[in-house]
């Protein structure tokens, strides 16, 4: 089916516009505001529930409770599933035990996963799971005790969120649940309670998930990685503002021509971006081949913005490759000098505040690369050049610790829109721009 048959949306403010078929036929009288005979339809999202089946009794607050226990991880501010925390932030809460009868000893469990499934038509891959936050404690035990208390009892949480993971010098890497038909990826953090009883009587546990979600700017990246001119490019001067790293494209057939034609492309220093916000390149084509035009130019340029997910797995290495955003360009211009044309443009910028590279050390990494592709531009022979960068999920500002130690300080939990909206209206931003002719 044609998609011009598919009527346009429309919302309640402005219907769609009616065409009477007859002269008898008279027009349905509109109104926005709601008439004495008709009813608004409230409705809310369904709230997942603790894998154990323990109950949430609250909207306001993260309670879940079992017939004698009741856990208590504070506010829920914004109306997420799970809380959520940030790099640096502390899980604060508190459990109370209504009844210690037969029970032998109460604990606390905070533990973070890596899962890691690789489908490769031909080599059989078992599962990789890692496991990069651990933390164990007993919150009361019968045998430590003189008597066991006959009142409710309340017990404080309170756990630091570690910077690193667990047995490795990689940062702790934030939640994500990935699935596609070649990789399945999945970083998990769960907290749980259990109680464990005397004899027959059975023993009773909640287990509740939470996001771990490190915000991250270019002045503190989740990996730090080297990024400067001298890595296999040359430092162009400074353009509106900007150092720019260029680096010449590789031809597919490097004996093809020998007419000295160059195509340089840039990218602005250091390399490291805010997800969101849009990525500015540069080309420079020299060429005296006569049948280029800013129209074959256009055709011929391609810029692509590639997802990598790099799996280690024993001795073997799989990358997996998505494009996940195209170029647009903006201006294609001669330059000063003959046979030198200018191209410049952007890459849209993806989710803010989701998406950010990260790495675990011999086990998974995240990575993000420009690719450029020149090809069918005249008598060009094919370019291409791809460049590794980094993104991260906020931009610089001067209190870049001030929200997540706020909350530290608070007891808080901390959430990515917290942290993505506290700051936008301060600090310094990092503008990119082309002035037009």
């Amino acid at each position: 089916m044609d998609s011009t048959s598919h009527p346009e949306p429309f919302d309640l403010v402005s219907p769609p516009p009616y065409i009477a078929t007859g002269s008898t036929v008279t027009l349905p009288s509109y109104s926005a505001e709601l008439q004495p005979q008709e009813q608004t339809l409230q409705s809310q999202p369904l709230r997942r529930r603790p894998s154990n089946g323990a109950q949430s009794l609250s909207t306001s607050e993260y309670i879940y409770s079992t017939k004698y226990m009741t856990l208590n991880l504070g506010r829920n501010i914004y109306g997420t599933d799970i809380p959520s925390y940030g790099r640096n932030a502390i899980i604060t809460g508190s459990l109370t035990v209504s009844d210690f009868k037969y029970t032998k000893e109460v604990s606390l469990s905070i533990l973070g996963k890596v899962t890691i499934v690789v489908n490769h038509p031909s080599i059989p891959i078992p599962p990789e799971r890692r496991t990069i936050l651990l933390h164990n404690e007993t919150l009361w035990s019968a045998s430590e005790s003189t008597s066991r208390p006959e009142s409710p009892q309340t017990f404080h949480i309170s756990f630091p969120l570690p910077t690193y993971a667990r047995g490795c010098s990689s940062l702790l890497p934030p939640s994500i649940s990935s699935y596609s038909s070649s990789i399945e990826l999945d970083v998990r953090y769960s907290l749980t309670v259990d109680m464990s009883r005397q004899g027959i009587h059975r023993n009773q546990s909640i287990n509740t998930g939470f996001q771990y979600l490190p915000r991250s700017t270019p002045g503190h990246p989740l990996e730090v990685q080297v990024a400067s001119g001298s890595a296999g490019g040359k430092v162009d001067e400074e353009t509106e503002g900007l150092r720019w790293k260029m680096v010449e494209a590789k031809l597919d057939a490097p004996t093809a021509r020998q007419d000295g034609s160059v195509v340089r492309l840039g990218l602005p220093l250091p390399l490291i971006f805010t997800a969101g916000i849009p990525i500015p390149f540069r080309a420079s084509i020299i060429s005296l081949d006569l049948a280029l035009s800013e129209t074959t130019i256009r055709a011929a340029l391609k810029v692509q913005l590639i997802q990598s997910t790099i799996i280690t797995c024993g001795v073997r290495c799989f990358r997996f490759q998505n494009i996940v955003a195209s170029g647009d360009i903006w201006k294609v211009e001669r330059g000063t000098g003959s046979g030198i044309w200018d191209v410049t443009g952007s890459i849209p910028g993806l989710c803010r505040g989701r998406e950010v590279s990260w790495k675990l050390v011999n086990v998974v990494e995240l990575q993000y690369s420009v690719r450029v592709t020149l090809a069918g531009a005249g008598s060009l022979p094919t370019s291409r050049w791809e460049e590794v960068i980094q993104l991260v999920t906020d931009e610089d500002t001067d209190d870049f610790e001030l929200d997540e130690a706020r909350a530290v300080a608070e007891g808080k939990p901390i959430s990515r829109k917290l942290v993505k909206f506290a700051t936008r209206s301060e600090g310094k931003k990092r503008i990119y721009k082309i002035q037009d002719g």
